[in-house]
C-alpha cells in the first residue's frame, strides 16, 4: 500500500509571510545576540520615547485591523491561542540588558529595595552603599537586598561603565529605556515585574538615589506590619493632572482632572500580597508619565488602598531629622545624608550620645528655615 502525501503548493502571498517570518526571526536573533561583552548581552538599540511612539502606533494599527477582521484567521487564531500573560511577563523581563544579580528563590528577604536611578548618578549610588545602603550601619539580622535600576543613555562609554559597575557590585540592572522622564513610569514597570519574577520577599520598598532610608526603622515596620494588601507611603490626595507643560496628559490618557491617591514615589512600601496583585495589572504602553501616580491607580482599582503612614518624610529639603522614620526624601546633598545617617544610629544605640548634635534637629539651618516659614 502507497502512502501518499501531498504538500500544497504554496502561493505568492504565502511564499511572502514565509520570508516576511524568516527575516524577523533573523533580525530578532541579531538584536538580542549582536553585541556582548564579557559574557554579558548589552543591547545598544534602546527604547526611546520617539520609537516608542512609532511602535505604539503600529500596534494599535494591527490592533485596529483585527477587530475589521482584515487580517487573515489563521493569524488571529496564532494570537489568540497563546497566553497572553506569558507575552507580556516575557517581554517586559525582556527589556533588562544587563542583570548579574545573585539570585537564590529560597531566600526570602524582609524587604527588597528598588532604587530607581539615572545612569550618570554614580556618584550617588557609591554615596548610598557607602552610607545606609552598607549592613554594617544598622542592627537588623533580617535579609534584605538593594538593587539600583538604571536605563539607557546615547554615550556607548557611560554604559560600558553600567556594565563594569554591575559585575563589580552586583546591585545593578540595566534597561533598554532611554534615560527620559516621558520613560519613568515604563522603567519602574520593567523593575517591579523583574523584581517579582525572581525575589522572594515580604515587602518591596521603591525608592530614588536621592532617598534615605532607615532600614532599622523599615524592617521593624514590615515585620510589624499586619495588614496583607499593604500600600505605604506618604500619601498624595487630589494631585491635578496637568493638561498641558512638562507633565502633559490629555483628557484620552487621564479622563479625570485630579489624581487619585497614591503613594509619593520617594518611598513607599508594597506588600508581597498587593505587589502580586498590582505588578500583573501594570501596562507598560501606558501613557501616564507620573509612575508614583499610575501604581496608586491600578492600586484603587483592585481595591488597594493607599495608607498614610508615620515616618515617611517627604519634601524635606532642609534636611529635617525626624525620630523614628522611615524614609526621607530628598537627600541629595553628601552632608546631609551623613547627619541622617550619625542621627539613626546614635537612636539605634550603635554610635554614642552626643548632647551637641542631639540638639540640632536640622542639618542646614533651622534659623534660615523658619525665616521662610514665616
Amino acid at each position: 500500500m502507497k502512502i501518499i502525501i501531498r504538500i500544497p503548493r504554496l502561493t505568492t502571498t504565502n511564499k511572502r509571510r514565509i520570508g516576511i517570518a524568516i527575516a524577523l526571526l533573523i533580525a530578532v536573533t541579531i538584536y538580542y545576540y549582536g553585541n556582548k561583552v564579557n559574557n554579558t548581552y548589552v543591547i545598544q538599540k534602546y527604547l526611546t520615547f520617539s520609537n516608542y511612539i512609532m511602535w505604539r502606533n503600529k500596534t494599535l494599527e494591527i490592533k485596529s485591523s483585527m477587530e475589521k477582521g482584515n487580517l487573515s484567521s489563521i493569524y488571529k487564531l496564532n494570537i489568540n491561542s497563546v497566553n497572553t500573560n506569558t507575552i507580556k511577563k516575557q517581554n517586559l523581563i525582556s527589556h533588562v540588558n544587563v542583570d548579574i544579580i545573585e539570585k537564590d528563590h529560597k531566600v526570602k528577604y524582609t524587604v527588597l529595595i528598588l532604587i530607581s536611578s539615572h545612569v550618570l548618578h554614580r556618584s550617588r549610588r557609591f554615596r548610598i552603599r557607602e552610607t545606609w545602603g552598607n549592613s554594617s550601619m544598622w542592627t537588623t539580622k533580617h535579609k534584605y537586598k538593594i538593587v539600583f535600576v538604571t536605563g539607557n543613555v546615547e554615550d556607548n562609554s557611560k554604559m560600558m561603565e553600567i556594565v563594569d559597575e554591575a559585575k563589580l557590585w552586583k546591585d545593578v540592572i540595566s534597561l533598554d529605556i532611554s534615560e527620559e522622564f516621558y520613560l519613568l513610569s515604563k522603567k519602574v514597570i520593567v523593575a517591579l515585574s523583574w523584581a517579582k519574577e525572581n525575589f522572594n520577599f515580604k515587602a518591596i520598598l521603591k525608592g530614588d538615589d536621592d532617598t534615605f532610608i532607615n532600614l532599622d526603622n523599615v524592617i521593624n515596620f514590615i515585620n510589624e506590619n499586619k495588614i496583607s494588601d499593604g500600600y505605604f507611603g506618604s500619601v498624595l490626595k487630589g494631585q491635578i493632572v496637568n493638561r498641558d507643560g512638562k507633565y502633559i496628559l490629555t483628557q484620552d490618557e487621564h479622563k479625570k482632572n485630579i489624581f487619585d491617591p497614591y503613594c509619593s514615589g520617594g518611598g513607599y512600601i508594597l506588600t508581597n500580597s498587593s505587589a502580586q496583585k498590582i505588578i500583573p495589572m501594570l501596562d507598560f504602553e501606558t501613557n501616564i508619565t507620573n509612575d508614583d501616580a499610575y501604581v496608586g491607580k491600578i492600586a484603587l482599582t483592585l481595591g488597594i488602598v493607599p495608607t498614610n503612614s508615620k515616618g515617611f518624610h517627604m519634601r524635606n529639603t532642609w534636611c529635617e531629622y525626624v525620630k523614628n522614620f522611615k524614609v526621607s526624601h530628598p537627600i541629595d546633598d553628601p552632608d546631609c545624608n551623613s547627619f541622617l545617617l550619625k542621627k539613626s544610629r546614635i537612636d539605634n544605640g550603635q554610635l554614642r550620645y552626643d548632647p551637641q548634635l542631639e540638639k540640632q534637629k536640622y542639618y542646614k539651618n533651622a534659623a534660615l528655615l523658619k525665616y521662610f516659614a514665616d
